[in-house]
């Protein structure tokens, strides 16, 4: 294939893996996430909200692809600390590759005496993320989409990363 069989590839806009809703002040927050590698800054810096809703990105045609993993970041005192990770991964739905979701979270925990405690703590209280999905699991434990929101307060988002799956992480934003 010469040179003019990949310039299409070159004009296509990249998929949108996933939206974070959310309706703050009455109203609707939708903020992309695309398919591209890379460190994003949250489009609104220092808004802090109860929970994000991820819906779903832009269904793909072609071959399946590739698992992305993104990962959320909140204002830490020194830096960025991350919150949770999103694995992405595509699922075929009539002609085409549909995204969905599982969470993970990320918490820090350290040994005192004959015990395991969250290094995450505020008031005594394990600083965890919860997330609520939307419909059923399918097969493989992945999700059309999901709430999430910690219990200890609101949510800072600073911003996110996008990486393949096991493509090492990159700095946070």
């Amino acid at each position: 294939m010469g040179l003019l069989g990949f310039l299409p590839n070159l004009w296509s806009s990249t998929p949108t893996l996933l939206v974070l809703q959310h309706v703050y002040q009455g109203q609707d927050l939708n903020w992309t996430v695309a398919a591209q590698s890379g460190i994003y800054q949250a489009p609104v810096a220092g808004l802090t909200v109860s929970a994000w809703t991820v819906t779903p990105g832009n269904p793909v045609s072609g071959p399946q692809p590739p698992d992305r993993v993104v990962r959320f970041y909140v204002a830490g005192r020194v830096k960025p600390k991350l919150l949770c990770l999103v694995d992405v991964r595509y699922f075929p739905q009539g002609n085409a590759w549909v995204p969905y979701y599982r969470m993970d979270e990320h918490m820090y925990f350290t040994r005192r005496g004959d015990r395991w405690m969250p290094l995450t703590l505020m008031n005594g209280v394990p600083a965890l993320v919860t997330a609520t999905p939307i419909g059923f699991a399918n097969a493989a434990g992945y999700y059309q989409g999901f709430s999430f929101a910690q219990t200890t307060g609101p949510i800072a988002l600073t911003g996110w990363t996008v990486a393949r799956e096991n493509a090492g992480a990159l700095p946070a934003p």
